[in-house]
């Protein structure tokens, strides 16, 4: 694995953040589908939180999930400063992703497509907690209030020069990698929720609640 460089009517608005549906026919389409009316239908409806009237997301499948996003925050549109480029700017999130081992970049046989040479990705949630294990969401302590104030950041070094024990998991009980000889480096990982922004994964830091609260679907499993 390397790491590539949200209605009801107006009484019930406050507990009914969203009313979105899932796309009635599954092909990728310039615009994103949620933001079309005539592409919403009653069929995809997903109830989640536990709200007076509850809280109703869309679902959005993904069918090509190489290339998945990574963001530091629950926001969708702050561009971070870049150290020493005062006219630069970095997107709110990190790409991320899986290759190919022995994929031969000279020989591509899609040379326009972005993404060759990298593998579907299985667990979004588990790849982009291997991002904030390893300190790549957290480099210049654009998150810093994500970390609560109780948790003790590993001191710099490798892997290898701290004492980790035990096998490290992420939210879901998985282990951070597959490999067991592999070291953890111990940086704090937020919960991670799934979404989907521009028909790519989106992982972002917060609750089930948090694509709805965004205005953006749920990954749809």
């Amino acid at each position: 694995m390397n790491l590539s460089d949200v209605r009801y009517p107006a009484d019930t608005k406050q507990t009914v953040r969203n009313l979105l549906v899932q796309e009635a026919h599954r092909r990728p389409k310039t615009v994103p589908w949620w933001r079309k009316p005539a592409a919403l239908t009653f069929a995809g409806l997903a109830l989640a939180g536990s709200t007076a009237a509850g809280v109703y997301v869309a679902l959005a499948p993904v069918d090509d999930k190489r290339d998945i996003r990574c963001y530091y925050r629950a926001d969708l549109t702050t561009a971070y400063p870049i150290p020493g480029a005062p006219n630069e700017t970095r997107p709110p999130y990190i790409t991320t992703g899986v290759f190919i081992t022995g994929f031969d970049a000279k020989n591509n046989p899609n040379p326009d497509d972005l993404n060759a040479g990298m593998q579907q990705v299985a667990d979004p949630i588990n790849l982009c907690s291997r991002a904030w294990d390893m300190g790549s969401m957290n480099l210049e302590g654009f998150d810093d209030d994500l970390i609560p104030d109780d948790f003790v950041s590993p001191p710099p070094g490798l892997p290898a020069e701290r004492t980790l024990t035990e096998t490290m998991r992420d939210q879901n009980g998985n282990p951070l990698y597959p490999d067991p000889a592999i070291r953890t480096f111990g940086n704090y990982i937020p919960f991670l929720t799934e979404c989907v922004v521009d028909n790519t994964v989106a992982v972002i830091p917060g609750p089930a609640e948090v694509c709805a609260q965004l205005g953006i679907p749920a990954l749809e499993k």
